[in-house]
């Protein structure tokens, strides 16, 4: 992921004043976020935008785990990713305060005002081109998860009782997919992909939906 390093918000008219430098071509106000100067220069445009992420994970992982004790029997399947980012433009799209009459998150209200000066988000303004709304750090997020994928419960009927059915197996059975997923992401589901399908925008989250939860019963019958 390419983009600017967030580092806060000017928040008084002493940080103000220590940038002497321009800010996208103009002067920040107070309530714009704070993005490092990459290059040295003094200034803050678009030869400060450096490497902020990488959606590629160090190793992703999976086991599954088998237990049986004399006619039950117990599967628990689990995998996950590791080191990876994501850049959560679901939660830019939901905090930008840009334009009106659009839907935002609920932590959206909580922006920068004479009123509210340690907000946790920056100004609103009137464009989407703003400098506070740059592609920027505060967007990209630990991806790393571990999720209970599968868990399968199982009770085979004693052959005494099910051979006076004529069966030679009767088994009953219960699973859950999808049961739970450990992650610091704070989007619907950290298994986020392709964006469109294209290799370029991996562990882009645009809005993917969530995997469902799927819960499952049924017999397994041998005549």
């Amino acid at each position: 992921f390419f983009g600017h390093h967030y580092e806060g918000i000017y928040r008084t008219q002493e940080q103000l004043d220590a940038f002497t430098g321009t800010y996208y071509g103009s002067r920040p106000q107070l309530g714009d976020a704070i993005y490092r100067d990459t290059d040295g220069s003094g200034n803050i445009d678009e030869k400060d935008l450096d490497f902020i992420g990488n959606p590629h994970p160090d190793f992703t992982y999976g086991f599954t785990n088998n237990f049986s004790y004399k006619g039950a029997d117990l599967s628990i399947f689990l995998q996950g990713s590791q080191g990876n980012d994501i850049l959560n433009l679901t939660r830019r799209a939901g905090t930008l305060n840009a334009n009106l009459y659009t839907n935002q998150l609920a932590e959206a209200i909580d922006f920068y005002s004479p009123t509210n000066t340690d907000a946790s988000l920056p100004r609103p303004t009137n464009a989407l081109s703003h400098a506070n709304n740059k592609i920027s750090d505060r967007y990209v997020e630990d991806g790393s998860y571990l999720r209970i994928q599968n868990v399968t419960l199982g009770y085979s009927i004693p052959k005494d009782i099910i051979s006076k059915m004529k069966l030679t197996r009767l088994r009953i059975y219960a699973s859950v997919q999808n049961l739970h997923t450990f992650t610091k992401y704070k989007g619907y589901d950290p298994e986020v992909g392709s964006f469109n399908q294209d290799a370029l925008f991996m562990n882009i989250d645009n809005g993917r939906y969530p995997t469902p939860r799927t819960f499952t019963m049924g017999l397994n019958v041998e005549f």
